[in-house]
């Protein structure tokens, strides 16, 4: 295993250099961090600087030769996974283009991305924090369109210098009218990937061709009506007799733990006892989430807690995504949740409209959607909803709500002021009957 450790060249001196050494296969690299620091304020233990008043510079010191150690075992895990050789010339000039201070050399465009993916599914942020498996899946599928679209289309080569709005239309078109027949929403997520690598090549100093910020370079995206189970459909799985379907209990009360606290999957599959707490004698879980590190805290529904009492105080043991998306269509065709649900979106750029079972349309994402619609519906504030779901802005909280027109309507007319009661001590019918009286 590599190891990085952070020592000071001459302790004699009065503030001697700080080198990075880099040992890894019986092999020691050295490289000079550039800062320099009084040894009475080292810690050789900690191999960083003391966290003291005398030198308040401590935090910003710290904190850089945590970037360096960061960047050369990024360094490392690249050329590891490449099958390279990692020498101390190629080392040195790879921590140079890491800090900034040397322009990169240029490389092609699907190496860079190649690397980019490699460095995201291996190397651990300077944060502690990684990046998502599925992020990684969709990165790759990005690259996997690029190359087939640069088979197929006329072009010799695909670079970042071709990159441009004629790029744009005829990349867009190809996802369009390839095999899969993307919706606007899929070739979108694709565009919106494309431009993280742009970014990314921007940044490191290898992509100078900007064409990618035009507006018209847009991430195209439309509102898709997507399927939520309301209150009383998920009161009918929670009843539904799986007695001789004992594989589809756990499926369905992992699943209604999700619809009724809002979590994520990757959240409300990892609850354990310790996460739930009384609160003014109110039962809440609190979890840090996983994708956003967002602390959350969420009152303890009545079913959640009779599914915890089921499984000694915890949901029951995960199964992976995949499985669980499976599974629920055939738990939701057993609850007869199978009603014709019309969908209308944009497919190989063109509008159409998809008659769908509902149960087919049943992901554990639902639980997330089904969660907020059902809780705005019965009157719980958007903001407190938005605490948990952690939606940034009402406006894209309330594209997450799935409610009908005539749903709407008929919350409104719950209202006092739908109900007449616009001036006190008079009621609906009375109010009208003296406006009428007094036009006679």
């Amino acid at each position: 295993m590599p190891t990085v450790c952070f020592n000071l060249r001459n302790k004699t001196e009065s503030n001697p250099l700080v080198y990075l050494i880099f040992r890894y296969d019986e092999k020691k690299f050295v490289y000079s961090t550039g800062q320099k620091i009084a040894p009475k304020f080292w810690n050789d233990e900690k191999q960083r600087a003391k966290e003291t008043k005398q030198f308040p510079e401590y935090p910003e010191f710290n904190a850089y030769l945590n970037k360096l150690e960061g960047q050369a075992q990024s360094i490392y895990r690249r050329y590891l996974n490449d099958g390279k050789t990692l020498d101390l010339d190629t080392f040195k000039e790879e921590m140079e283009i890491e800090s900034g201070n040397k322009r990169a050399r240029q490389i092609p465009l699907f190496t860079f991305v190649e690397n980019l993916i490699s460095e995201r599914e291996n190397a651990t942020q300077l944060s502690g924090k990684q990046y998502a498996k599925a992020s990684i899946v969709v990165y790759r599928t990005t690259l996997k369109h690029l190359k087939s679209f640069a088979e197929k289309s006329k072009r010799k080569t695909l670079d970042f210098g071709d990159i441009d709005l004629e790029f744009y239309h005829d990349f867009t078109q190809f996802l369009f009218n390839s095999p899969n027949s993307f919706t606007a929403n899929n070739a979108g997520k694709i565009i919106k990937t494309l431009k993280t690598f742009l970014h990314e090549a921007t940044e490191r100093g290898i992509n100078n061709n900007y064409a990618f910020r035009s507006k018209k370079f847009k991430v195209m995206s439309e509102e898709v009506p997507n399927a939520y189970l309301t209150v009383e459909e998920l009161n009918k799985l929670f009843l539904l007799d799986l007695s001789e379907h004992k594989r589809l209990e756990k499926v369905r009360d992992l699943f209604l733990v999700g619809c009724f606290t809002g979590l994520r999957f990757s959240d409300f599959t990892t609850i354990r006892p310790e996460y739930i707490r009384t609160v003014d004698g109110v039962e809440i879980i609190d979890i840090q989430t996983q994708k956003t590190e967002q602390k959350v805290s969420v009152p303890l529904h009545p079913i959640v807690k009779a599914i915890f009492k089921r499984y000694n105080g915890i949901p029951p043991k995960a199964m992976s995504n995949q499985k669980l998306n499976k599974y629920l269509k055939e738990l939701c065709q057993l609850a007869e949740l199978v009603e014709p649900t019309v969908l209308t979106k944009t497919k190989a750029g063109k509008r159409v409209q998809e008659v769908w079972r509902k149960s087919d349309l049943i992901t554990t994402h639902t639980a997330r959607r089904s969660f907020a619609t059902n809780a705005f519906k019965m009157g719980v504030p958007s903001l407190s909803i938005m605490l948990i779901t952690g939606h940034r802005t009402e406006k894209s909280f309330m594209r997450y709500i799935k409610i009908q027109r005539e749903e709407n309507a008929v919350l409104m007319a719950q209202n006092s002021f739908f109900r007449g009661e616009t001036y006190p001590g008079k009621t609906e019918r009375g109010l009208v009957e003296e406006i009428i009286y007094s036009r006679n």
